[in-house]
């Protein structure tokens, strides 16, 4: 039985059609990247994963149950959402939005507990980030702020998180230590789907790729064996060579670069 997954997904926007057919099957505890160029249906199909839209067609199975049959409660217990970024309009301490992911258990009117404070800590220290409990979330740099962001995944409980390109907007380094993130907690059974620009990180966090064209799956498989050249020019429509380097690694190459 598959542990996350989606059945001939159809969905579209009025008479927009933006999915068809897609089946997606995700494994606990493993990483997988969507990969496809703006306006294939990326966003829309982790929102259906999400259970923020209603297929057309299909259904989003969790551990077997429909997704729709969860309550919202129940799928916080399960689901934790880490968006490209987050717009605060109060000026909450970066403690208070890792808290926010406590909500799933209390009213959002309620005071935090002892035990939700605890669980904060916790969730930011194993990121790292404690140092930054006191500090303005808005004030933060992009790559504090995705960190706070899957701290506060960590709190709710959630083990599968769903990432919506989550190294946009990121300087390089950050962009490195994201991903060096999301392999350490796959390590210790966090699920993720996410959602990805960039080929190159795909192929550094392993795992599973779904390639996304015209609303359809175009490939799909172990990452390494999925992204080849050949796919990459199909869906982005441009020229690259994959090269391998000395240490086994893959970088994509554009035609107008010259290697000596």
């Amino acid at each position: 039985m598959s542990f996350y997954e989606a059945r001939n997904l159809h969905f579209a926007y009025n008479d927009k059609v933006v999915l068809q057919g897609v089946d997606l099957c995700i494994q606990e505890g493993s990483i997988v990247s969507l990969l496809g160029s703006n306006g294939v249906g990326k966003s829309t199909l982790m929102k259906l994963f999400l259970g923020l839209l209603n297929p057309t067609c299909g259904e989003v199975m969790l551990k077997g149950k429909p997704l729709k049959n969860y309550s919202i409660k129940e799928r916080a217990l399960h689901i934790s959402y880490v968006p490209q970024s987050t717009q605060v309009a109060f000026a909450f301490c970066a403690l208070d939005i890792v808290l926010m992911g406590r909500i799933a258990f209390e009213s959002c009117f309620k005071r935090a507990s002892k035990i939700d404070i605890s669980l904060a800590h916790a969730a930011m220290e194993r990121l790292g980030i404690l140092h930054l409990e006191k500090c303005t979330f808005q004030t933060l740099s992009g790559g504090e702020k995705q960190l706070v962001l899957i701290a506060r995944s960590l709190a709710q409980g959630a083990k599968i998180l769903v990432m919506d390109e989550p190294v946009s907007g990121l300087d390089y380094g950050n962009q490195l230590r994201l991903l060096e993130t999301i392999i350490l907690l796959s390590k210790e059974g966090y699920t993720f789907l996410k959602s990805t620009h960039f080929p190159e990180h795909a192929l550094m966090l392993g795992g599973y790729t779904y390639a996304l064209k015209k609303g359809r799956i175009l490939a799909h498989g172990d990452t390494h064996e999925t992204i080849t050249q050949e796919l990459i020019n199909e869906l982005y429509n441009t020229n690259i060579a994959l090269k391998q380097t000395v240490c086994g690694y893959s970088v994509c190459i554009p035609s107008f670069v010259h290697i000596k």
